[in-house]
């Protein structure tokens, strides 16, 4: 913010289940990457929606790990993608909740929702995005779970090992990787 000159923005840190604001306080909710962490999405989401002022919008970015597809194809792979699926459910989030955005923010009580999926599709021609995304991003989160999956009895450690060496391999030159992110939006 100081780097950007910005003299106008307060950061507020809060329990997004008990906010300090009043009801109708905001124009725009911004939301990313924090309902698939939630038990209670739904809850969330209205709690949210009365923040907003009446034809106040939400726009909402989340994943779906369900999404994945690359080359070369590898059970492994996704059998450790399931892994991390698999524990998230059960720390009581929800790795898959992109797809079910639509019904989510309708449920909640907003309208003229609009869910746009936005697919991050990386091959060798994009060798920032291999990096930064596919090995650095993706695969690094998926490798994080090896310990707990192993743990949980969800897959053997050589085995989550070569599901994690077929991720990595989809950073050769002729490896893709694709994962698809669902942006919503939505109006009070």
């Amino acid at each position: 913010m100081r780097a950007a000159g910005l003299a106008n923005v307060t950061l507020r840190q809060a329990d997004i289940f008990d906010l300090p604001f009043a009801p109708a306080s905001f124009d725009h909710v911004f939301v990313c990457f924090v309902l698939e962490h939630l038990a209670q999405p739904l809850e969330a989401l209205r709690i949210l929606k009365r923040l907003l002022r009446p034809g106040g919008s939400m726009t909402v970015i989340e994943g779906d790990h369900g999404s994945t597809f690359f080359h070369p194809r590898s059970e492994l792979a996704d059998r450790a993608i399931r892994c991390q699926v698999e524990l998230q459910a059960r720390a009581g989030g929800n790795a898959l909740i992109g797809r079910q955005l639509s019904p989510l923010l309708a449920e909640a009580g907003l309208s003229q929702v609009q869910v746009s999926p936005r697919m991050v599709y990386v091959d060798s021609s994009r060798p920032a995005w291999v990096d930064g995304f596919t090995r650095k991003t993706f695969t690094a989160m998926i490798e994080g779970v090896r310990e707990p999956a192993i743990a949980a009895g969800l897959m053997g450690g050589d085995d989550f090992d070569r599901g994690i060496a077929a991720l990595v391999r989809t950073t050769e030159p002729d490896g893709v990787f694709c994962y698809t992110f669902f942006k919503a939006t939505a109006l009070a």
